[in-house]
């Protein structure tokens, strides 16, 4: 029997009582926790979606925890939804909640709710922090509080919505089997609904990735494969139903047996956002529980890659380190975080020669705050979002004869070079000189550029991006723009870059790139470089705590 097969039975032996004293027919109670942070109509929307379920709504208690917003959420959700019960929580440790119950609605709530309570946090603990924050409220004021215990909660994302079929489905496939612990829902494109966006989720031991598919070894990899070429592959407009055991699902809509959260304990509070979920996961595996998906209860959402910055980014890299650390099969760990920790590294170097300096700062402090245990939330470091002529402006490039490079690796990148140049001369730029360098590979390099620009050819290869430079080493340009955060052009001169990217059209991120800034930074992460050295080598164990992660 392996050490899984014999944690599973000892789940079944634990909750064999349990389900025999259960009446042949009940209505489970599920506590609904939703987190949110200044999207005061998206979680309208999200309560509005779990109000229009087909189930009795007498035995949903709804806790919203809103994570100190500063766009009137908190007053419109208690104006429009009448909560009974305001919670204040002034704490910035997620960890060590601090509930004060002050009056709520005496009318009841809007929606008739079994109960509806608005938590408001002094802080912004993050997504992780606000779902603990929900968590420990069920917990100590709901279960022990002696209100109304739970048999399950449902966590949901502020921005999502639901049929009205997604917890009936979710409920069905954890009463079929107490040894589920957790049950996931298919993702949907919440702006093309027929299209499925995330289905099923593993941990490749071998990477360190999360992927749609199980790695070779894993003992599902046969099947999945077979269900894969039967539906038409994991995401896509195909026809999905039945349940998937799988490593990970995500907590857009997760419902979680409650005497199992009760035994494997709250999210792990360094994670702030991002990966949280999937350390959940794994340690509700980990103590014998299935996680399973069921492809029938959807939840609509917005895809991961249009929401993500490079804070997110941030959060994403520096999270997984700590998920691998803790998941990882024992002789693992040196190996797969070892490499997971280099390319971080080399990834950040890269950024740092092809003047993406942020994105750089930002890749090395994943690295360096990982290995240091430093959690919780990012001082971001990226520059602030400004007129593109206004930032050119502060760099002194609007000057008489004040030159600016674009790096051009895509045709996309020529076509917007030019609308740059043409909105910039509208506000006052025209006495600038443009030098556009754009690579050998996109169409139509070698042609004529537009008046009034000067243009270098460069190749991908390394030899070529350093002689193709020598027209600009005597005089440098002011500013070098690079657009979506996509240079290979190491760009030896010039004291600033202007970022400018397509989803915020007229406006950019002006950040200094001189050698002062390329100096400090390469000594900061000689020394992110060496700490990671040192904790590989010892791969501190990680300490659960009785209820966080």
């Amino acid at each position: 029997m392996t050490e899984a097969t014999a944690s599973r039975a000892r789940v079944v032996e634990l909750l064999a009582p349990e389900r025999r004293a259960a009446p042949a027919l009940r209505t489970p109670r599920v506590a609904v926790v939703i987190v949110t942070w200044n999207r005061r109509e998206d979680v309208s929307r999200a309560i509005g979606a779990v109000a229009g379920q087909r189930y009795p709504l007498r035995a949903l208690d709804v806790v919203v925890v809103d994570n100190a917003s500063t766009d009137g959420t908190a007053e419109h959700l208690i104006e429009t939804m009448r909560p009974e019960r305001i919670v204040a929580n002034p704490t910035d440790r997620a960890e060590s909640p601090s509930f004060g119950v002050g009056p709520g609605d005496r009318r009841g709530n809007a929606f008739g709710f079994g109960s509806l309570t608005l938590v408001r946090n002094t802080h912004n603990l993050g997504g992780c922090g606000g779902f603990n924050t929900g968590l420990g409220y069920v917990w100590d004021m709901l279960d022990e509080g002696g209100i109304a215990a739970p048999d399950y909660v449902w966590l949901v994302d502020d921005d999502i919505d639901l049929p009205a079929s997604a917890l009936a489905e979710l409920l069905r496939v954890a009463e079929a089997d107490p040894t589920v612990g957790l049950v996931g829902s298919r993702t949907c494109d919440i702006d093309d609904r027929a299209r499925t966006i995330e289905s099923t989720i593993y941990l490749n031991p071998d990477t360190g990735l999360m992927a749609d598919e199980p790695s070779p070894a894993h003992p599902q990899r046969g099947e999945h494969e077979a269900w894969a070429r039967a539906v038409g592959g994991t995401r896509g407009r195909h026809v999905y139903t039945g349940v998937r055991d799988v490593d990970v699902v995500s907590a857009a809509s997760l419902l979680a047996r409650w005497s199992a959260v009760r035994r494997v304990g709250l999210w792990d509070s360094r994670f702030f956002i991002y990966c949280d979920d999937a350390d959940w996961c794994r340690r509700f595996a980990g103590e014998g529980y299935r996680v399973v998906l069921n492809l029938d209860a959807v939840v609509f959402h917005t895809p991961w890659h249009h929401k993500l910055t490079p804070a997110r980014l941030y959060y994403a890299q520096r999270n997984l380190v700590w998920l691998l650390q803790k998941s990882l099969p024992e002789g693992r760990g040196r190996e797969v975080l070892g490499a997971r920790l280099g390319y971080l590294l080399r990834e950040s170097a890269r950024s740092a020669l092809h003047r993406r300096m942020s994105h750089a700062e930002i890749t090395r402090r994943a690295v360096d705050d990982a290995v240091s245990e430093r959690g919780g939330e990012l001082e971001d470091p990226s520059p602030a979002l400004e007129p593109i002529a206004d930032a050119l402006r502060r760099a002194g490039a609007l000057r008489r004869g004040g030159r600016v490079l674009g790096v051009c690796r895509r045709a996309a990148h020529v076509e917007r070079f030019r609308a740059l140049r043409t909105a910039v001369g509208q506000a006052g730029g025209d006495g600038i000189r443009w030098i556009e360098m754009v690579r050998n590979d996109v169409p139509d390099a070698h042609g004529a550029p537009d008046v009034g620009v000067r243009r270098l050819v460069y190749a991908g290869h390394r030899l070529s991006k350093l002689r193709r430079q020598w027209p600009v080493l005597l005089r440098p340009p002011r500013v070098v723009v690079v657009f979506d955060n996509d240079s290979d052009l190491p760009v030896i001169r010039g004291a600033w870059t202007l970022h400018t990217g397509v989803r915020h059209p007229g406006q950019a991120r002006l950040e200094r790139c001189g050698y002062g800034k390329r100096l400090g930074f390469a000594w900061r992460w000689l020394g992110t470089r060496r700490r990671a050295r040192r904790w590989i080598a010892k791969l501190p164990a990680y300490v659960r705590t009785s209820r966080y992660g």
